[in-house]
């Protein structure tokens, strides 16, 4: 069989019908391009998921301060504020399944420096909140023991809050106020963007948590206790021990619920990573419905073509042209229809992923592999629903094709 000569014939055949052509190109367009957006999708979700591995700690559970029932008509709550720092030692220190833990108090406060003022989250905690959340510093140096002991008015700033109070100039050493009190910067922490719920990093400014409870807060309670297991195998242990040993310090009966709450951060990445997976699976059946719609599509088209080529189909037989040529010209044709739908969908759905990366914000990529996977999926389908109508065309009697020309 001479595959150049179909090849030809074909391009001849799909040229004399060009807006023929041309549409059923652009239905298959179409569903290319919404497939090449699901996977982008899928790879944004994927390199966003890995993104918030690195940004997060190993093996970290998140201790917080329940809250209390409210008054239900107002939809106000209240936490309990029983988490202490004593809770803090006696974990970091006593619990086998722990590796380290750090504690947290925060609130917003406004920040002066030269005459700029700005709101902030500030952070009072310790030394081990450096591993425990993988905080980076660009400059300078972390908070350390000997400023906890001293309830010293040091402070690690994060990136954006250097770049809007000192405009890209070195912070080290300066002193800037914290509500009103004055406070050295001793560190500058690399950029992190957005954490697993989408709250900025980098806004924040973190001192010494006795020194945020006793010169800023002025309370006696933290709100939550970051820990550590020892490994992936220990969270589970780690947190039965947190609970037992909490209930036990706060005098929880046996019918009291608890006052805290233990949560597992990568569950919580995991429950955000079924959340996406659940809309690509949305979007799994619009693309798999545009492109059936398309084959649909491609395959009325080329049953039009048998019928509207019936003469043509029949002279060919007629001088001596086998069936198999027939069907392999037609499949040829349905083949170029597909790739040409295919490439011109693939450039849209780039476009379409550019923009939306870009001006939008979406979290989207472009993999090798999904364009190796549309290409094969618009020639599957140009296989799968050209064969019909190729079939049909080889098994034409050529007499009778040449009477209904």
């Amino acid at each position: 069989m001479n595959w150049g000569r179909n090849f030809r014939l074909s391009v001849q055949a799909l040229s004399r019908a060009r807006v023929r052509t041309l549409l059923s190109a652009s239905s298959m367009m179409i569903g290319i391009a919404a497939v090449t957006l699901l996977f982008g999708v899928g790879a944004g979700a994927e390199k966003a998921y890995q993104a918030a591995l690195e940004t997060m700690g190993k093996n970290l559970l998140s201790v917080g301060a329940q809250r209390k029932p409210g008054n239900a008509l107002r939809g106000s709550s209240q936490r309990y504020q029983t988490l202490t720092l004593a809770d803090w030692h006696v974990i970091n220190d006593e619990l086998d399944s722990v590796e380290r833990a750090a504690p947290i108090a925060m609130n917003s406060f406004a920040l002066r420096y030269g005459g700029k003022s700005v709101n902030m989250t500030v952070i009072g905690t310790s030394p081990e909140f450096q591993v425990t959340n993988n905080q980076l510093l660009k400059e300078g140096r972390f908070i350390d023991e000997f400023d906890l002991r001293k309830v010293s008015r040091v402070a690690v700033i994060g990136s954006q809050v250097a770049f809007e109070l000192f405009q890209g100039v070195s912070a080290l050493g300066e002193r800037l106020l914290v509500g009103g009190a004055p406070f050295t910067v001793i560190g500058v922490l690399e950029e992190k963007g957005a954490d697993i719920t989408g709250s900025p990093q980098d806004n924040r400014i973190l001192v010494p948590v006795t020194t945020a409870l006793q010169r800023l807060l002025a309370v006696d309670y933290i709100d939550r206790i970051f820990v550590q297991a020892v490994s992936k195998a220990m969270i589970g242990s780690a947190m039965g021990e947190l609970q037992e040993l909490l209930r036990s310090r706060h005098s929880l009966t046996a019918t009291s619920a608890d006052d805290f709450t233990i949560r597992d951060q990568a569950a919580l990445l995991s429950t955000l990573d079924k959340t996406d997976k659940s809309l690509s699976r949305f979007l799994t059946g619009i693309a798999a419905l545009t492109l059936g719609l398309a084959s649909v599509g491609l395959m009325a088209v080329s049953l039009l073509a048998v019928r509207e080529r019936q003469g043509e189909i029949g002279l060919r037989l007629a001088l001596g042209a086998l069936p198999r040529q027939v069907l392999a010209q037609f499949l040829s044709e349905a083949v170029i229809i597909a790739l040409l739908g295919a490439t011109a969908g693939l450039l849209v759905g780039v476009f379409g992923i550019i923009v939306g990366a870009w001006l939008l914000g979406w979290q989207l990529a472009l993999t090798g592999m999904s364009v190796l996977y549309t290409f094969l999926i618009s020639l599957l389908l140009s296989l799968l629903f050209g064969a019909y109508p190729a079939l049909r065309a080889a098994r034409l009697d050529p007499i009778i094709a040449l009477r209904g020309a």
